[in-house]
């Protein structure tokens, strides 16, 4: 076996680093450590407050761009993706039982204080009104929750339809608020899509005016157009909806766009702020503009075959540091069997 042999000149040089590392600090080292750690320190800090707080302002972003897409919580009233009824549903089958010894089902407009008289309509011609055609539009739609057979939504999609404007926290730009809200944006998946709806009350939670037992209160003062085509046997009718500005009480039934489609409300926004989000925005407010309704119906029956919705909706949020404004498109295609 062979021994390792360890030179003076190794073990002097051991001896001498031990030294030095054994010396005591001057003040100038100790100086010159401290401003290397302080100098770490507030290069940490910058780099940790910075993305922490780009971070911070993304995750309100995120939220708002998961609220645009986020099916709110099944409440009381509401029904879920399998047609189910929760508690506090009070069924609607058209057999409810009353001291009326009227048993038959009217599926025109529901009564509106504000209402004009509507013509009553059972065919469209090439000269007929805009009143007549809202009138038989009403009737149509109105018609599909109580006797429709089953009816789907084929397809759901969000988009972004303007930059987002004003103040943002924490120095965000709003391009990039853009940028993290499009990543949301698109059709949802189809294994994510509600089933097909087939009791009185599925259909009532999924079809506009969702979880309304009606479909259309549309009268002309609400509308800025409503025209029809027929081809084949089947008439196709367009009906655009004014504006209603931003709220905080938009409803169902209310304004212009809340009569005839399924608005976001001011509580849906709130109650699915996520937790972590809340301390930065405190409060909101819903509009609607550039609403648009395209049906088919069949002229035999009178059945509406498919419908179209497409509305643009406005957020404005405010909060710690926020005071912005944020645009979103949202587009549903339903087809009705009967």
């Amino acid at each position: 076996m062979r021994r390792s042999t360890v030179s003076n000149d190794d073990l002097k040089g051991d001896s001498q680093m031990s030294k030095k590392e054994m010396e005591p600090s001057t003040p100038e080292s100790r100086a010159e450590k401290l401003a290397h750690k302080q100098m770490l320190r507030k290069a940490f800090t910058g780099t940790f407050l910075k993305a922490f707080s780009i971070c911070l302002a993304v995750l309100l972003i995120y939220s708002v761009g998961y609220m645009a897409l986020v099916k709110p919580a099944v409440k009381q009233g509401e029904s879920d993706s399998k047609n189910t009824v929760s508690p506090g549903v009070v069924q609607n089958n058209n057999n409810n039982q009353n001291n009326s010894t009227d048993n038959s089902t009217d599926n025109s407009t529901p009564a509106d204080d504000n209402a004009q008289p509507t013509p009553s309509v059972t065919e469209l011609t090439t000269s007929s009104s805009q009143a007549e055609i809202l009138a038989y539009f009403n009737t149509a739609i109105n018609n599909v929750k109580p006797n429709a057979k089953t009816v789907t939504l084929d397809k759901e999609t969000n988009s972004r339809a303007g930059d987002v404007t004003g103040k943002l926290p924490l120095g965000i730009s709003t391009g990039m608020a853009d940028s993290v809200i499009s990543a949301f944006m698109g059709d949802t998946k189809a294994s994510d899509l509600p089933a097909p709806a087939t009791t009185v009350d599925a259909k009532n939670a999924m079809f506009p005016v969702e979880n309304e037992s009606w479909s259309s209160k549309l009268t002309e003062a609400d509308i800025d157009s409503a025209t029809c085509s027929e081809s084949n046997g089947t008439y196709t009718i367009t009906v655009k909806v004014k504006e209603d500005p931003l709220s905080k009480d938009t409803a169902h039934g209310v304004g212009h766009n809340g009569k005839a489609f399924s608005v976001i409300q001011r509580g849906i926004v709130m109650d699915n702020v996520p937790s972590i989000a809340k301390g930065i925005l405190s409060d909101a407010e819903t509009g609607h503009k550039d609403g648009v309704i395209t049906v088919t119906v069949d002229k035999a029956t009178g059945n509406v075959t498919s419908a179209n919705y497409y509305f643009t909706w406005l957020l404005h949020v405010t909060g710690s540091g926020l005071d912005a404004t944020m645009v979103f498109g949202l587009e549903k295609h339903f087809t009705i069997a009967w």
